[in-house]
């Protein structure tokens, strides 16, 4: 899935030109661009970006009210305690990322990945999510409540310490997940496939004694 992502994304952002973010955007559309390395300080308001290529991008400096990714690829960016919250993220991948305390808050992601990312503290609660892939990721302390999914892939993830909460996670496979000390509720919990190891943690959460 992973390569197959790669190879329809790239096929569609392979003609992008060099870009840099030089001035505040509001209320735009940036396409068919390619940001890499050092940006300088702006302000982005309402702007969406598509078809476009962010690497090495460091978006400390860079306030974000509002920002739209369609079929972008992300790679080796830093998007730490950044609010996208009520967003779109559509055919979107995170690769090698840090999204510590990022913010998705009542987002609409669908067709994304994220691979090999450092998203501890990451909020997704209030999100809609579909077609959604997390692979040898960190995701401890993370927070899922009242989240909408459909679809969502999991291999290799670590979600010490995460919260599912009010979500329906029905199907969904975390056998070569880390799930120490997550917080499932029983309407959460409803469905999940784990290991027979797991098992036995899990009932623990739940306050189940097994003799």
């Amino acid at each position: 899935m992973v390569q197959y992502y790669w190879v329809i994304f790239m096929s569609k952002v392979i003609n992008t030109y060099d870009g840099i973010l030089d001035e505040d955007l509001f209320d735009e559309t940036i396409s068919n661009k390619k940001f890499e390395g050092k940006q300088n300080k702006v302000k982005l308001k309402n702007v969406t970006f598509e078809d476009c290529i962010f690497k090495d991008v460091n978006f400390d400096e860079i306030e974000v009210e509002g920002v739209d990714f369609v079929n972008v690829i992300l790679e080796n960016c830093d998007l730490s305690n950044k609010h996208i919250d009520e967003r779109l993220i559509k055919d979107v991948i995170f690769k090698n990322c840090r999204l510590v305390g990022t913010s998705f808050i009542d987002s609409f992601i669908k067709n994304t990945e994220f691979i090999s990312v450092n998203g501890r503290y990451l909020n997704m609660s209030g999100a809609k999510i579909s077609n959604i892939k997390i692979e040898e990721s960190d995701f401890s302390e993370s927070s899922f409540i009242e989240v909408k999914i459909k679809n969502l892939s999991l291999y290799g993830v670590n979600f010490t310490k995460a919260e599912f909460l009010k979500s329906l996670m029905d199907g969904v496979d975390f056998s070569s997940s880390n799930i120490t000390d997550v917080m499932f509720d029983i309407y959460s919990v409803k469905g999940i496939v784990i290991d027979r190891f797991q098992c036995y943690e899990l009932m623990g959460m739940l306050g189940v004694n097994v003799k």
